[in-house]
């Protein structure tokens, strides 16, 4: 999982002028294997997207619309902090200022983690 530099030298025909590119490569998002590491990167990059509304369906189901709109604001703050927190702490320092899915800040986060020896 090492960053790589890749070098690209190109020159204009007519010109004689030559640019020299250097452009890191980065790793890509880790593909987990089947089984249980694909059923919790479901269940939880869907928890990541959908857990605000999921919350609030059930609070306004359970109580009332000005409890659903309070938790739905409270819900859509906690999970972005946890999302930023995922982020920052499961994907490498020099990739995080890319933007990154959900999916894809479950996926860092389960290979890291959960199951990084059963990642070949």
């Amino acid at each position: 999982m090492a960053m790589q530099l890749f070098f690209y030298h190109s020159c204009h025909k007519s010109t004689a002028i030559c640019y020299t590119f250097y452009m890191e490569i980065y790793t890509q998002t880790p593909q987990l294997p089947k089984g249980i590491c694909k059923i919790l990167l479901f269940l939880f990059s869907n928890f990541l997207r959908y857990g605000a509304v999921i919350v609030t369906l059930g609070i306004w189901w359970l109580y009332n619309w000005y409890y659903a709109l309070s938790t739905f604001l409270l819900a859509f703050i906690l999970i972005g902090i946890l999302r930023s927190k995922l982020l920052h702490s499961s994907i490498p320092k020099v990739q995080q200022e890319f933007t990154y899915a959900d999916k894809e800040i479950a996926a860092w986060y389960l290979y890291r983690y959960v199951c990084p020896s059963k990642v070949e």
